[in-house]
């Protein structure tokens, strides 16, 4: 498995004084986390390639931002002339980000 530690400073620079408006922010976050893991899973179970870039290209940033780059790296080998997709480390790796991100919730609360 891969070695993710996502951090949040670019996001405290931006909410570290509105505990109120972060905590929103998170919760989208994580939504949104939640909803792109799903999409990635189906989308690998049907070889879905308009679902694949397309969240490929959502999460790029985010993931960017987290310092969680190896995520982009494991979606940018995910091509259509691969036999079958596994989808169980992207989502560890999801899973590690999506719990990083309810400490972060949980400390801020």
């Amino acid at each position: 498995m891969m070695t993710l530690n996502p951090h949040f400073e670019q996001y405290d620079a931006i909410f570290g004084d509105d505990p109120a408006a972060y905590l929103e922010f998170l919760d989208a976050l994580e939504s949104s986390m939640e909803k792109a893991r799903h999409n990635l899973s189906a989308a690998a179970e049907t070889e879905d390639w308009n679902v694949i870039s397309a969240t490929r290209h959502s999460l790029k940033p985010t993931m960017t931002l987290l310092g969680a780059a190896p995520i982009n790296a494991l979606l940018d080998d995910w091509r259509p002339t691969m036999s079958a997709l596994d989808p169980v480390p992207l989502q560890q790796a999801l899973d590690i980000v999506l719990s990083a991100i309810a400490q972060k919730k949980k400390a801020l609360s």
